[in-house]
């Protein structure tokens, strides 16, 4: 069986925002979030550097968080029998647990670890090169590894 094109945007359109109703969250928790984070990740930086630090990040998560949800998306269509997708996408709190537990796996291959890295480096996020991005990198991983917890729950 092969989707139209509308039923398949509608299946791409869910998956994006389950992902991203789960991911990007309120700005100013956010941030509260990362400067704690990196206040314990990074016991050298001072707490000056690590609120800059935490105030340049959000406004960058949230685009970057869309583009990985778009290309967790488009894996799904490659990989993954259109039935399979449908399923996923029906209502349900174990449906929309499943969908994020997959994009957790998604997002910790190999190949995204490389294109988180990338994508960090590409937004400039220089701020102290290795730290800097080191801590974003593993700010990432934490929220993931919450996620799953919660998704598991859902489950």
């Amino acid at each position: 069986m092969t989707l139209n094109p509308a039923d398949a945007d509608r299946l791409r359109k869910h998956i994006v925002e389950v992902i991203l109703e789960h991911v990007s969250r309120d700005e100013a928790r956010r941030r509260e979030a990362l400067s704690e984070f990196f206040g314990v990740t990074l016991p050298a930086v001072d707490d000056a550097q690590t609120q800059r630090l935490a105030e340049l990040v959000p406004p960058l998560l949230p685009v970057l968080y869309e583009k990985w949800a778009n290309m967790f998306a488009d894996r799904l269509f490659e990989t993954v029998p259109e039935e399979q997708i449908e399923d996923l996408c029906r209502s349900g709190e174990k449906n929309r647990a499943t969908l994020l537990l997959v994009y957790i796996m998604f997002m910790e291959s190999e190949r995204m670890e490389k294109q988180v890295a990338q994508d960090l480096r590409a937004h400039g996020l220089q701020l102290a090169p290795e730290a800097g991005q080191d801590a974003v990198a593993s700010y990432l991983r934490a929220r993931l590894s919450s996620l799953a917890a919660e998704a598991r729950k859902l489950q």
